[in-house]
C-alpha cells in the first residue's frame, strides 16, 4: 500500500497541555508515519513548554490560533493541509499504535468514501469518587455487544450516523475532497460540533467503520461533553441543520429527522424535570409530542407534566 499524507490537527490549549507528552506522543507513535502534525494551540507559556520535547520531529508543526475562535481556525488549516486524509484530535485523548494505518487502509480500498472511523474506548484517571459522582456515565468502547462486526461489514449512510451517534473527530480520518465539498466546522456549533459535521458529511458520502479501538478518550473534570449534560446543545444542534442545511435534512428526511430531534426533546424535557424546571420540561415534552404526533410515550409525558405543572 502506499503511504498517502495523513494531516492531522490537534487542539491544545493551557490547561490541557499537561496532557500533551501522552496525546502528541501517541500520534507521532503511530505504526503509520506519513504524518503532518498541526498543534492549532493558544501559544501559552504552558503550552509551549508542553511542547519543547517534540520540536525535532519535523512531522511536528506548531500554528496559532490567534483572533479566530479554534473551530474557524481549524477550518483554515484544514484548507491548508497537504494531507489527502485529514484528523482532528482532542489534546487529552490517545491514539492506539495502529489507529491510522487501519483507517488509511479502509480509505485506499474504497474512493467513494467520505471518510473512516474505528471505535472509541473511555477510560478515567480520576478517583473513583468522582466516577460514583457521575453514575450514568459508563467506561468502555463506544461500540458495544459485538456490534463492530457488522458495522464494519457494510458502507455506512447518514441514517447509520444519525441513529447511534458513534462516530466521533478523533476516531476518524476524512478525506480531503470531502471536505472540500462540505466545508468544515460550522462556526454556529461549539458543542457536538463533530456530529453536526458528521451529519453534513454523510448526507452526500458513505463512510466505513473499522473494528478496531483506535481512541482512548480520557474522562476529566476539563472534558465538557464528556462529564456534563449537553441536551440544551444536541437539540440545538439538530435544529441548525434543519435550518441552515435544507439539502442535508431533505436527503435525511423528515421521518428520520423527526424521531432522532423528537427523542432529543424527550431527553432534554426528562433533564429540565430532574432539575426542578418544570415549565421549560413541558414546552420540551410538547416539542417532541408534536414531532412524534403517534407516539404514546410523548403524548403521556406531555400531560403528565402539564398536570404536575397545575398541582
Amino acid at each position: 500500500m502506499d503511504t498517502p499524507l495523513v494531516s492531522i490537527i490537534l487542539f491544545a490549549h493551557a490547561p490541557y497541555a499537561k496532557f500533551i507528552p501522552s496525546s502528541l506522543g501517541s500520534i507521532l507513535k503511530q505504526s503509520y508515519s506519513s504524518l503532518e502534525v498541526f498543534v492549532l494551540g493558544d501559544g501559552s507559556r504552558e503550552l509551549e513548554q508542553a511542547l519543547a520535547p517534540f520540536r525535532e520531529d519535523h512531522r511536528c508543526i506548531s500554528a496559532y490560533q490567534g483572533a479566530l475562535p479554534f473551530l474557524q481556525a481549524s477550518n483554515e488549516l484544514m484548507r491548508q493541509c497537504r494531507g489527502k486524509y485529514l484528523g482532528t484530535w482532542n489534546s487529552d485523548d490517545i491514539y492506539e499504535v495502529d489507529h491510522v494505518k487501519v483507517l488509511v487502509k479502509a480509505l485506499e480500498e474504497d474512493a467513494t468514501l467520505g471518510g473512516a472511523f474505528d471505535n472509541t474506548e473511555y477510560f478515567s484517571d480520576q478517583p473513583a469518587s468522582l466516577v460514583k459522582e457521575k453514575p450514568k456515565l459508563t467506561l468502555g468502547p463506544m461500540v458495544k455487544n459485538g456490534r463492530g462486526k457488522k458495522l464494519a461489514s457494510m458502507r455506512l449512510s447518514v441514517h447509520d450516523i444519525l441513529k447511534d451517534n458513534f462516530m466521533t473527530g478523533p476516531s476518524s480520518l476524512i478525506t480531503k475532497t470531502a471536505f472540500e465539498s462540505v466545508g468544515g466546522y460550522d462556526k454556529d456549533i461549539y458543542l457536538n460540533c463533530d456530529l453536526h459535521w458528521f451529519y453534513r458529511l454523510t448526507a452526500y458520502f458513505p463512510v466505513r467503520y473499522v473494528d478496531y479501538i483506535g481512541v482512548r478518550k480520557r474522562i476529566h473534570p476539563l472534558n465538557n461533553t464528556a462529564v456534563n449534560p449537553h441536551y440544551e446543545y444536541g437539540v440545538r444542534e439538530l435544529e441548525h441543520i434543519r435550518d441552515h442545511y435544507p439539502d442535508v435534512y431533505s436527503r435525511i428526511g423528515r421521518s428520520a429527522f423527526n424521531k432522532k430531534l423528537g427523542r432529543k426533546y424527550l431527553r432534554l424535557g426528562l433533564y429540565y424535570e430532574k432539575n426542578g424546571e418544570l415549565t421549560k420540561a413541558r414546552a420540551a415534552y410538547k416539542q417532541a409530542m408534536l414531532l412524534r404526533k403517534w407516539s404514546l410515550r410523548y403524548h403521556w409525558e406531555y400531560i403528565r407534566s402539564t398536570r404536575s405543572a397545575a398541582r
